[in-house]
């Protein structure tokens, strides 16, 4: 037998099968985490255990110009980047609407380490109690309140509606791309909001 042939009869042919057995284990929640992401509209989302109405396909508000509660300029856009935790509701603040107020702070602090990612706001319909809501604000210092400013306002609040329903009172999603993709109806249980919110930043890295 030649040299040649000795050489080849006793180097072991090199085995990648483990590595990449590792590189797949590894890799398969991130890619499983950006399918979902990215492909959610092509999925059956109703088999999902969602508590939240998944918004398919997503939508995104306009991105228009706002006006604040303290009559400063606003975009929606100014929060690209991060998840969205809204409500709809008039300054005449009753029952539900506190409740709601009350509700994304609390789901904003349970999210604990994970709340930086999420930022609050509510839609005004009207500012004919605006001086009573400004009472309650200061309990929500932290809440980017919209008020009505021009005759499309309520056109510009249309896409929120799910089914032709009613979007006063009710709690809504925009990811941080500026679709808004969930919405929850009016008395709306807190803990499982909490669940799906815990849900879908643990899905999604951006954000």
């Amino acid at each position: 037998m030649t040299t040649a042939e000795n050489n080849s009869t006793d180097t072991p042919k090199k085995n990648y099968t483990a590595l990449w057995i590792m590189i797949f284990l590894f890799g398969l929640p991130y890619l499983a985490a950006y399918y979902f992401y990215f492909n959610r509209d092509d999925m059956n989302l109703g088999a999902q255990t969602n508590y939240g109405t998944i918004i398919n396909p997503v939508r995104q508000l306009e991105d228009t110009s706002l006006t604040l509660i303290d009559d400063s300029e606003f975009k929606l856009s100014s929060l690209r980047g991060k998840w969205i935790m809204f409500s709809v509701g008039s300054s005449d603040c009753k029952a539900s609407c506190q409740d709601n107020l009350y509700k994304i702070r609390q789901i904003k602090t349970a999210l604990a380490a994970e709340h930086k990612r999420v930022k609050k706001a509510f839609f005004l319909t009207d500012v004919k109690a605006i001086d009573s809501f400004n009472e309650l604000l200061k309990d929500y210092r932290d809440m980017h309140v919209i008020i009505p400013s021009g005759s499309n306002y309520k056109d510009y609040l249309s896409p929120l509606s799910v089914d032709g329903k009613t979007i006063e009172d009710g709690i809504f999603v925009i990811d941080p791309l500026g679709n808004y993709m969930m919405s929850f109806p009016k008395d709306a249980e807190a803990k499982k909001i909490l669940k799906d919110m815990e849900r879908l930043l643990k899905i999604s890295k951006i954000g």
